[in-house]
């Protein structure tokens, strides 16, 4: 037997079971259920995401049009210009819960799917030798790692894509089956999100540790044998052809790599792409990730295989170099981790109570229905990041000029207000080919604003206040504020030579 094979042997001697034979109601089913009440206490307080506003748009136009999107038809700056919709799939259960319960059912949808997500690192957790409550530990820091991108995205129906290919991956390893599952997943998996290039390398990964055979002091071989081999080869061919199954087209297989080839605007600018800041909250969350993997790697005797070492350097990579990527961390990390500390007391089968189990459960089902935030809670924080009142103000006034406006607004204006076309949204490529996100850098820059302003026929602005574009169009002599509150300015352009006849339109602060 190699050292391979004996280190599962003795992860299936001490390996908490899920499955419940004589317990009706096992510990480890208690714990997913605290696991979901952690999930549905802070996943809705990161409602206020920028992007959902217009993913729900596109969702609307694609249900009423009965077609798919190939052309931009919000904007004035980008009117017509060619689209991919590249997370088409992802956007209609969003839509589809807004639509039934409003923003509860919209953070009720993104609650479940990481549900799912973070239920599935849980089973993994579990599956490959760690202890249910210290899988649960480990999971739950996971979850607060992921904080920062769990807000109602697109890529959280990727992700759950990523914990299916991982636990597809390890029944194979030990059981030799179920590895078929992969090119359907695949093909569903590109027309929900572009992490699927993850699952390829993910894939890539485990093909190149399959091919060690020898043993290196505490890494270990974890070898295919020549049949597993070749399926994995077959299934993997098959997968990258099950990429053409969508809408798009090659377009949509090349989109991950345009993104890296031709965005560097978008890479250098946005927030979330990033490195981690370690002086910010996640950034100290991020190199506790670092000591806890340092720490196990130090002190558990459990040997390494090379799959673990490369898909946790992987994982350390990409989350350090890209803040938005460490929810990948936390799913690849945890089922690595968790089988290799002991925090808790082992779960006795033989000691557990189902009944005393599930009344627990049932108490935390009551207590995540009770402490579901409302309607009005969910509005509250989103009008604490978005414009209501301000759009409100416009369409009883009828503004429809040229608007320049915060980029995070964008999509929230589309959504809110579909007659007022924005300047740009958080669909960010297209308006980094032609142009247009160049120049609202350069602008918020405060690097020529005027004449940028200018250059689009800009009639009113939309800013946050207490910015420097704000300040300086508040002090400049050509811009005046007809509305204000905490959360944004509204300036309108003062026409050169001014009617002292006409009436000035109404002001609101």
């Amino acid at each position: 037997m190699t050292p391979c094979a004996q280190d599962r042997v003795m992860e299936t001697d001490r390996k908490p079971k899920i499955r419940a034979g004589r317990v009706l109601f096992p510990l480890p089913l208690l714990w997913f259920c605290l696991i979901a009440l952690l999930i549905s206490l802070l996943v809705p307080l990161r409602i206020a995401n920028t992007d959902i506003w217009y993913h729900l748009r596109n969702a609307e136009q694609m249900l009423v049009t009965h077609s798919f999107l190939r052309a931009d038809t919000y904007t004035f700056t980008s009117a017509g210009a060619a689209l991919l919709n590249h997370e088409w799939l992802a956007e209609l259960p969003y839509y589809m819960g807004f639509k039934a319960f409003g923003l509860r059912g919209l953070a009720a949808v993104n609650v479940c799917i990481l549900c799912l997500v973070f239920g599935g690192v849980y089973y993994l957790s579990c599956q490959r030798g760690a202890d249910c409550s210290d899988a649960a530990l480990l999971t739950s820091g996971g979850l607060l790692l992921s904080l920062y991108s769990c807000g109602p995205r697109m890529h959280n129906f990727g992700y759950l894509c990523l914990v299916v290919l991982l636990i597809a991956l390890e029944r194979f390893q030990k059981s030799g089956r179920g590895l078929w599952i992969l090119p359907p997943l695949f093909a569903i998996w590109i027309n929900l999100h572009g992490s699927w290039v993850f699952g390829f390398v993910v894939v890539g990964i485990c093909c190149v540790s399959g091919c060690m055979q020898k043993d290196r002091g505490r890494m270990v071989a974890d070898p295919w044998t020549p049949v597993q081999f070749r399926e994995v080869l077959a299934v993997t061919a098959v997968s990258a052809a099950a990429l053409l199954v969508n809408p798009y087209g090659y377009r949509l297989v090349v989109y991950p790599f345009d993104l890296i080839l031709r965005q560097q605007a978008n890479l250098e600018n946005v927030i979330e792409w990033k490195s981690v800041d370690f002086h910010t909250f996640y950034g100290k969350l991020a190199l506790g990730m670092v000591f806890v993997v340092l720490g196990t790697a130090w002190f558990s005797e459990k040997r390494w295989t090379l799959r673990d070492v490369l898909l946790v350097s992987f994982a350390l990579w990409v989350s350090l170099t890209h803040i938005r990527f460490l929810i990948f961390a936390a799913i690849v990390l945890v089922p690595v981790v968790a089988p290799r500390v002991q925090i808790c007391p082992s779960y006795d089968r033989d000691r557990d109570h189902s009944w005393r189990n599930l009344a627990a459960a049932a108490g935390i089902i009551a207590l995540l229905v009770w402490l579901f935030p409302t309607s009005q809670r969910l509005q509250a924080i989103i009008d604490a990041s978005f414009p209501r009142a301000a759009l409100q103000y416009m369409e009883q006034n009828k503004i429809t000029g040229n608007l320049f406006h915060a980029y995070g607004f964008g999509g929230y204006i589309e959504w809110n207000a579909p007659a007022i076309k924005t300047f740009a949204d958080d669909r960010t490529d297209i308006f980094v080919y032609n142009g247009v996100f160049d120049d609202y850098l350069k602008a918020v820059a405060m690097q020529q604003p005027q004449e940028i302003l200018d250059r689009y026929k800009i009639a009113y602005v939309l800013y946050s206040p207490g910015s420097p574009l704000s300040l300086s169009l508040e002090r400049g002599a050509r811009w005046k504020v007809i509305y204000a509150d905490e959360v944004a300015m509204l300036f309108e352009r003062l026409p050169e030579i001014e009617d002292v006849q006409s009436s000035p339109r109404p002001t609101a602060k």
